[in-house]
């Protein structure tokens, strides 16, 4: 003879904000991970150029030159 079991099963509220507290979470912590590794996930899909080129003037590395020379 065969005897069928009704098996109830049921997700509360508590259970499903759980749920969704988990997922927006991940998301979050995705986020954070990838703000933090930015220039290495870029450097894996860009192309190697992505340091801005260094500004230096002249002016600031050598000494003022004088119109009038001093003695």
């Amino acid at each position: 003879m065969t005897s069928i079991q009704t098996t109830l099963a049921y997700l509360d509220a508590g259970s499903g904000s759980m749920i969704i507290q988990l997922l927006i979470g991940g998301f979050a912590a995705a986020g954070v991970a990838m703000k933090m590794y930015w220039k290495r996930i870029k450097g894996i899909f860009g192309r190697g150029d992505d340091e801005a080129p260094s500004v230096t003037t002249a002016a600031a590395d050598a000494p003022a030159e004088r119109e009038t020379p001093q003695s």
